[in-house]
This record gives structure tokens, sequence and C-alpha cells, in this order.
């Protein structure tokens, strides 16, 4: 394996698990809040005595909602200095036009995640975070097309890293029989 290979493999291996594990925080932080929330916890009781048992799941499911704001927010953004880096180490390593193209949409992909998907699907949340369901069904409409649309962009971008990977392993591998 050549000496390039092993940063690339690593950092293309981090960012494909940081977004892996990115997905299952979004699904934990939601089933967390419904477990609180259906539990018969006393302690639970006794602190938010008086509150409905739908107004504290409406409480929970939004502090969820805002922590995966915050974290969906912040991955954005540490994309964009990650994927910059393996895109330098794919150029500068001569890794292939193909992994370099794969590293370029992938950035580009993680750009406009940050810089529009996630933004507008947070503002969109919160503006529909309280309001009954057949409320604002514009903006609920937006918010689960952008939601759908982030799911499907980062499952491309999760693709592409995985092809990456085979072709840097496979491009290693082929230079070393060679040899």
């Amino acid at each position: 394996m050549r000496r390039w290979q092993v940063p690339l493999l690593v950092l293309l291996g981090a960012w494909i698990g940081c977004t892996l594990f990115m997905w299952q925080v979004a699904i934990q932080n939601f089933a967390v809040a419904e477990s609180v929330a259906a539990g018969d916890s006393e302690d639970l009781r006794q602190a938010v005595d008086g509150l409905a048992a739908e107004s504290l799941r409406t409480a929970l499911r939004y502090q969820a909602s805002e922590v995966n704001r915050l974290f969906f927010a912040g991955w954005g953004w540490i994309q964009l200095p990650l994927g910059t880096a393996i895109l330098m180490i794919a150029c500068f390593a001569n890794s292939g036009r193909s992994v370099q193209a794969l590293v370029a949409i992938m950035l580009a992909v993680a750009l406009g995640l940050a810089v529009y998907v996630v933004p507008e699907t947070v503002r969109l949340g919160r503006m529909i975070d309280f309001v009954p369901a057949t409320a604002l069904p514009d903006a609920r409409s937006a918010f689960w097309t952008l939601h759908h649309a982030y799911t499907a962009a980062d499952s491309l971008k999760l693709v592409l890293g995985l092809v990456a990977v085979g072709l840097v392993w496979r491009g290693g591998r082929a230079r070393e029989s060679a040899a």
C-alpha cells in the first residue's frame, strides 16, 4: 500500500463513519424522547407534576429536535474542511481522477447541505414545532421535502464515499501486484 493511501482511507472512513453516526443520533434522539414520554418514571412524573402527558411528549420531542439541529448544523460545517483535506490529499497524491471526482462531488453535496438544506430545514422545523399537525401545511410540506432531500443527498454522499474507498483500496492493490 502506498503512503498516500493510508491517510486517504482513514479520512474517507472517518467521513463515512461520522455520517452513519449522525444518522443513528437523529433516530435515537427521537426514540429516547418517545421512550421517556411513555415511561413510568415516578421521579419524572413528580418533576413535571401538572404537565399533561401530550405536553411532556411535545417538550421532549422539541428538545430532541434542537439537539438534532445543533448536531446536523455542526456536522455540516465540519464536513467542509474534512472534505477539502481529503480532496487535497487525493489530488496531490495522484490518486486518480475517479477518486478525485467522487470526493469533489461529496464535497459539493456537503456544501449544499450545509449552506442551504440544513439551515432551511431548521428554520421550517422551528416554525412547525408547536403548531397543530393541520396548521401551516405549506411549511410542513416544504420541511418534509427538505428532510427527504437531505436523506437522499447524504445517502448519495455515503455511497460515493464507499466507492472512493474501494477505488483507493483497489488502486493500491493493483499497484502492489504490478510491482
